[in-house]
């Protein structure tokens, strides 16, 4: 009899096992489909696969003004499509070979719960000791009303590369979305992405998404801001769409309307009939990953966005700890936020206005990466990091960067902030020279007076 029963082998179950097995449970790792989930075998990895592609592509498309003579550069989709699904066979086989070193016993097949504490699968009955954790991640959302589902092109058909569209209509200013209009930029098609708000990421500072707009609009993206999509059909000559904003009704017509809303894998979990209510069709979860039902446990996408695998990995490690009578919680505040767009762009802690709203005497600052000399040795000077201080105190609320490897530079801020450190430990702490890294640095020493590479005014 295990001590823990996961549903669901992506990245928050896989995570939520070991850790329990780590702390000594018998765990069962139940799973429908290919371990990895989602974010392995059709979201994240092979999509990142396909954009380190685009990327590459983009440098040799520069490779003149590093002194180096190319031919010119063609992408071969078969094999782009082929690398990408052989990385995901890679991770799954690696992870089908770690999992037993941990005594993990992996099920293969549909699981549903007849209890807080029991799950049925392949007609069996299996009993957990100690606590079941849910980690069954989300499916592309039903379209909304007026939008026909034969009209809509889901991110994992998008990712075959069949066919790559004269014309793309996305719809959705998220990580996601943004993702497929630079790879399908880059492969030759005419982008344009229509946007529920004002600029692209729109939960995130507006300077974030001016300068991330700025390069989109560059590349040859076209953006729509403030806009929605009324209606969609399917017709002869490809997509029909009916786009709406402040000046009124526009019709597009594009071979293809990519969508890549998401909704929790709640149905067929049996959560209803045991006693637990849906909200949106997620699983609501407090602090602790913990439902309203003792024992029982839920991560991911389930409980909803952010939909973020590494936040899911976390919540799979809170999940293992409190069901092994651990106390854990996870600040939500210190999440990193990214999209791997060129430039890329990486988040964390509150924007300015969120600052603002909070109370917070705020003290801004905005360095662009022209200044760095790594940068420039790259040619990597598109975007700029943004800092947000409580003026005060000069403790760092929010970091906020748009460049070249943005998504690495944002961990340290995110521990930055963990540690509640001050722009005094920034401006006095060491780094290589020269390297992107030292922008940090920079901000730090803006926020006192004391910056190096800024313009004295």
């Amino acid at each position: 009899m295990p001590d823990i029963i996961v549903i669901g082998a992506g990245p928050g179950g896989t995570a939520a096992a070991t850790r329990a097995a780590q702390l000594g449970a018998q765990v069962t790792l139940i799973e429908r489909a290919e371990l990895g989930g989602n974010c392995v075998n059709r979201n994240c990895i092979p999509l990142l696969s396909m954009l380190s592609t685009i990327e590459l592509l983009a440098r040799l498309q520069r490779a003149e003004d590093f002194g180096i003579t190319v031919g010119p550069a063609k992408i071969d989709p078969a094999k782009v499509v082929a690398r990408a699904r052989q990385i995901s066979a890679d991770l799954r086989e690696g992870l089908a070979a770690l999992l037993p070193t941990f005594g993990i016993e992996l099920v293969e097949g549909q699981a549903k719960l007849t209890g807080p504490k029991t799950v049925e699968v392949n007609g069996q009955q299996l009993q957990a000791q100690k606590a079941v954790i849910l980690a069954t991640g989300a499916s592309w959302a039903t379209p909304p009303a007026g939008i026909e589902p034969a009209a809509l092109w889901w991110p994992h058909e998008a990712m075959t590369l069949e066919p790559i569209p004269e014309r793309l209509l996305i719809w959705g200013g998220g990580a996601v979305e943004l993702e497929f209009a630079t790879l399908y930029r880059y492969l030759g098609s005419q982008v344009t992405v229509v946007i529920d708000g004002p600029h692209p990421l729109p939960g995130e500072d507006y300077e974030v998404g001016q300068r991330l707009q700025g390069s989109l609009s560059e590349q040859g993206i076209e953006i729509v801001t403030n806009a929605s999509l009324k209606s969609a059909i399917q017709a002869a000559d490809g997509v029909k769409a009916v786009i709406a904003t402040r000046r009124g009704e526009t019709e597009l017509t594009a071979q293809k309307l990519l969508c890549a809303g998401r909704t929790p894998n709640s149905a067929g979990l049996g959560l209803e009939a045991i006693g637990l209510k849906l909200k949106d069709g997620g699983v609501e979860v407090d602090e602790r990953q913990q439902t309203r039902l003792a024992g029982l446990f839920a991560l991911g996408d389930l409980p909803g966005p952010p939909y973020y695998s590494s936040v899911a990995t976390v919540e799979g490690l809170v999940a293992a700890e409190n069901a092994m009578g651990r106390a854990r919680s996870l600040n939500r505040s210190l999440i990193p936020r990214h999209a791997f767009t060129i430039p890329e762009v990486g988040c964390v802690g509150l924007t300015e206005e969120q600052a603002e709203d909070a109370g917070y005497d705020v003290e801004v600052i905005n360095i662009a990466l022209d200044t760095s000399s790594r940068a420039v040795a790259l040619g990597e000077t598109d975007g700029g990091v943004k800092i947000v201080a409580n003026k005060k105190q000069g403790k760092i609320l929010g970091v906020h960067i748009v460049g070249h490897r943005a998504t690495e530079l944002v961990a340290e801020a995110a521990l930055a902030i963990q540690l509640e450190a001050l722009a005094e430990d920034w401006a006095w702490s060491m780094r290589i020279h020269p390297t992107l890294s030292e922008t940090m640095q920079e901000t730090g020493r803006a926020v006192l007076g004391q910056a190096l590479y800024i313009p004295q005014i």
